[in-house]
């Protein structure tokens, strides 16, 4: 983050700011083979759900922010060592990256679900019995179905490599419905309006801004995140992204706490 030169002096004599405007630039860590969440555009430009939520952080912190490419695991200590002022990628806040970083509040929960046709009687997990789900290989919505196919009562589970042939072939009846990632599916369902999203399955997950521990704008930034999320924003930046309004009680729409350390 770069600061005024006198910025230092300020904060030496313990003289508080008088204007907002005391940073110039936050920079944003990011991985970019990430959508929707942050991805690149052919120019080269970052685009995404986070990447909309980050630029609106720093309009509200009254500064600019520049994004920096990085892989996933780099974010974590460029972070720590202050080479960047906050991360976004889908980063879930949990007790042990807690202990060495820091968190907003989470603006996004991401749970797992279950896709298919509009007219599916499918509603809940019960209804599952009997039915034949698709899942992509390597995918948590596999990982589910290992776990919860038999106690379902999963007719069969068919595995495939992408995640547009699933879809088609729920799209075509072929399956009663795909289990996957909610965010995933969501994004990818906006231009394939005959498939819904049938049930939510709760996983815990929530999606945060990563920053290092006593970050001078990390009480700032959670205040605009929360702000966001009473204004409407962040509801408007959630339906951008995944053509659906976020549900009532998730962590877009429900201000928060900065997440501490247990």
């Amino acid at each position: 983050m770069k600061l005024f030169g006198t910025l230092g002096l300020l904060v030496a004599f313990g003289v508080a700011a008088a204007s907002p405007a005391w940073a110039e630039t936050i920079t944003v860590g990011a991985y970019p083979a990430n959508p929707p969440w942050e991805y690149k555009t052919d120019s080269g430009a970052f685009e995404g759900f986070e990447v909309d939520v980050a630029k609106e952080v720093a309009k509200r912190l009254g500064v600019d922010v520049e994004f920096q490419d990085l892989g996933f695991q780099a974010l974590f200590a460029a972070t720590s060592s202050g080479r960047i002022d906050f991360a976004i990628s889908s980063i879930s806040v949990t007790q042990e990256r807690l202990q060495n970083q820091a968190f907003t509040q989470p603006y996004y929960d991401s749970d797992g679900t279950i896709v298919g046709k509009t007219e599916s009687p499918i509603h809940s997990l019960d209804d599952l019995k009997g039915k034949t789900i698709g899942v992509i290989s390597g995918s948590t919505g596999e990982a589910f179905a290992k776990a919860n196919g038999e106690k379902l009562g999963f007719a069969e589970v068919k595995s495939y490599n992408a995640q547009q042939d699933l879809l088609l072939e729920a799209q075509n009846g072929r399956i009663d419905g795909g289990a996957g990632e909610l965010a995933g599916f969501q994004y990818a369902i906006k231009q394939m309006p005959a498939l819904k999203i049938l049930v939510r399955i709760p996983t815990g997950e929530r999606f945060a801004m990563m920053t290092r521990k006593n970050h001078p704008l990390l009480a700032k930034a959670n205040d605009a995140i929360g702000a966001m999320k009473t204004d409407g924003t962040l509801a408007a930046i959630h339906k951008k992204w995944f053509g659906v309004d976020p549900e009532p009680g998730t962590s877009t729409v429900t201000p928060g706490p900065i997440p501490q350390a247990q």
